[in-house]
């Protein structure tokens, strides 16, 4: 590589940030006039996926929807390209932080439990993301709301700023959506965050998004899986179940409303959870009162956060200083019929492991043809989606 890559001429490559099953996410830097630089995020469709239809498809409807939700829960869309070799790639706010999953594995690592104010501050900032999305509207002014279906750990970033930002809605459904990009009898998210009206075979509501994130609040504070069962089928069961191990069994430390309101986000029913994302956070909010003194847990979380960061990345620093698993992007002479223009290639080397792996598989519930008389809307056959 003879410079830095740079693509469509101004967002400079710096290194990779992340790998999923789908894309990669890469730290970049945006050049503009007078010496003008801003951090921004390169979220790129792996060359793999590009010629698959439904992959693409989700990931430009991503772009989309990402664009049209303005708000500071939400990580923000600056622009939508394509490289000389027809890979699609969106530019993203970039967020210094790391990801919920991540934080409270480094609390545990740390030696503690998350402290449950910084749990409900997360929960309280995606809550107003979520809000954002359910409540959005045409510029006619009629309701066009978005159901994110893919809240989760890994999907709600937190700042060494204080900032809670709600990122990935390439699964996001879309009431003006044109089509469906989900095939009849299939179930679309991370497994361990259903809700049980989705596991039934029922359509994904702004009440499944505030059940998944009951359940992630529950996980943050005890460290363990809602839903845990010895394979994926046993985890399905268990969802359609709904039954819920009391958080008093785990924490003794948290108050009794705390506990009551994500009881509530994790009723069975719809009917019976939050009638809006916007009145789940607003309860979380009273609930604050009750945390101990000591300081604001919003700062407490912007500097958890940073220290976290500074001791990860120290750790990652001397596992890929001097290896040849260290991620690079290299220019190659291009197959494409427009002569000078360079393609793009990563190396084949593996990158390093992730910080914080996401935390459970993305799935795809596939509805098999009826065999005789049964009582499950769906019947209980799994099948991964690649990674």
């Amino acid at each position: 590589m003879t410079g830095p890559v740079v693509l469509d001429g101004k967002y400079e490559l710096v290194e990779m940030a992340g790998e999923g099953g789908m894309a990669s996410v890469w730290k970049a830097q945006v050049k503009g006039a007078a010496g003008f630089s801003r951090t921004v995020a390169i979220k790129k469709i792996k060359s793999e996926f590009r010629s698959i239809k439904n992959y693409t498809e989700m990931f430009i409807e991503e772009a989309r929807v990402g664009s049209e939700l303005a708000h500071p829960n939400i990580v923000q869309v600056y622009d939508f390209c394509v490289d000389p070799q027809g890979t699609y790639y969106i530019v993203m706010e970039w967020v210094e932080g790391m990801d919920l999953g991540g934080f409270v594995k480094a609390e545990r690592e740390a030696g503690g439990r998350t402290p449950w104010p910084l749990v409900v501050v997360a929960a309280i900032g995606t809550l107003r993301g979520l809000a954002a999305a359910h409540e959005r509207r045409r510029p006619d002014g009629s309701a066009a709301p978005i159901v994110h279906r893919d809240v989760s750990p890994h999907n709600i970033l937190l700042g060494s700023n204080g900032a809670v930002k709600l990122t990935d809605f390439g699964l996001a459904r879309a009431r003006d959506r044109m089509v469906s990009l989900t095939a009849p009898g299939t179930v679309k998210g991370k497994l361990s965050y259903l809700s049980p009206e989705v596991a039934m075979g029922g359509q994904a509501t702004p009440a499944s998004d505030l059940f998944a994130m009951g359940a992630v609040m529950w996980e943050s504070l005890t460290g363990e899986r809602l839903f845990d069962g010895r394979s994926d089928l046993d985890v399905f069961k268990l969802i359609r179940q709904c039954i819920i191990r009391p958080l008093a069994s785990y924490r003794d430390d948290l108050p009794a409303e705390l506990i009551a309101i994500i009881e509530r986000a994790l009723a069975k029913e719809p009917a019976d959870r939050f009638g809006s994302a916007s009145s789940f956070a607003f309860m979380l909010g009273e609930v604050l009162r009750y945390a101990p003194p000591g300081g604001d847990p919003q700062l407490t979380l912007a500097q958890r956060v940073a220290e976290h960061r500074a001791r990860l990345g120290a750790r990652r620093m001397n596992q890929v200083i001097n290896s040849d698993n260290v991620p690079t992007w290299t220019y190659e002479k291009p197959k494409a019929t427009v002569p000078g223009v360079p393609s793009l290639k990563r190396d084949a080397s593996p990158p390093p492991p992730p910080l914080s792996p996401a935390s459970s598989i993305d799935i795809e519930i596939a509805d098999p043809e009826p065999l005789g008389d049964s009582s499950d809307p769906i019947p209980l056959t799994t099948k991964k989606k690649k990674d």
